[in-house]
């Protein structure tokens, strides 16, 4: 069957607009195809230069490994003196019973990406046993027996001690393994509070007494000096993690009488958990 000349054209050139119209499909870029920008939160993810937390809340506990290092230390005193012509020998001795752990509430604000700064409430019970023995008069050299009259006084007391240190931490590092290592420095505050005494007496007639009064406090608030040393890490669930090492030299005493004398130096071991 012969096709018009006319038929034949319009074939022509219908085959050539299809032919065109695929041509134009196959040189589009697809949409679907083309690179969506990462999402901020995904972009941080993997340069890990997500923003730091601002402040944080926890718990310390800590330790005062050394007893001439800690609230309260043992002591032993002897005194002579001579009143009216009677000779009054004293010997006072202190033990110290203070609980060498304690611990309290941490915050923390980091103000850059190297320093933070930490103020706490940390708790400690103080509690000491002091013996004081007078004996008065004289003693004859040529007998086995102590003529010299005889008192003791036993003295128990307890105490709450309450330190606030104020530290601003430092890492040596901004990265690397040296960035979890930081020094600190700042000042600490200490309130004695609640102190309680019972004194119980032999007389030298051997009759008993007892009576509440408390023990003299030299300073009821301290000052000092903190430095400190320790490391610091943080797990995929932001919880921080701060083992250190710190040394407290106070402006006083808040126990200084006799055999009983807070130590002036203090060095203590703790560790935090904060989030």
């Amino acid at each position: 069957m012969t096709v018009p000349n006319r038929g034949r054209r319009a074939v022509a050139l219908l085959y050539g607009l299809v032919a065109l119209t695929v041509h134009g499909v196959q040189g589009q870029t697809p949409v679907a195809s083309e690179q969506k920008p990462v999402a901020p939160s995904t972009a941080a993810e993997k340069t890990g230069e997500a923003h730091p937390q601002k402040l944080a809340i926890g718990v310390r506990a800590r330790i005062l490994p050394v007893r001439a290092f800690s609230v309260m230390d043992n002591g032993q005193v002897m005194n002579t003196a001579t009143v009216s012509k009677v000779n009054y020998d004293s010997n006072y001795n202190t033990v110290s019973h203070s609980l060498m752990v304690g611990g309290g509430l941490t915050l923390e604000a980091r103000i850059s990406r190297r320093m933070l700064v930490t103020a706490e409430v940390l708790f400690n019970r103080l509690r000491y046993d002091k013996t004081t023995d007078v004996f008065s008069g004289t003693d004859d050299p040529t007998t086995a027996a102590d003529e010299r009259s005889h008192k003791i006084t036993t003295e128990k007391t307890k105490a709450r001690l309450f330190d606030l240190p104020v530290l601003v931490h430092r890492n040596l590092r901004s990265s690397g393994w040296l960035s979890h290592f930081y020094v600190a420095g700042g000042a600490t505050a200490r309130l004695v509070t609640t102190v309680r005494t019972t004194n119980n007496i032999t007389n030298p007639d051997l009759t008993k007494a007892n009576n509440q009064i408390r023990a003299g406090v030299d300073k009821r608030t301290l000052v000092g000096a903190t430095v400190g040393a320790g490391f610091r890490f943080v797990d995929e669930f932001n919880i921080k993690v701060t083992p250190e090492v710190r040394y407290t030299r106070w402006n006083g005493m808040t126990f200084n009488q006799d055999s009983t004398r807070s130590p002036r130096n203090q060095l203590e071991v703790g560790i935090a958990f904060s989030r």
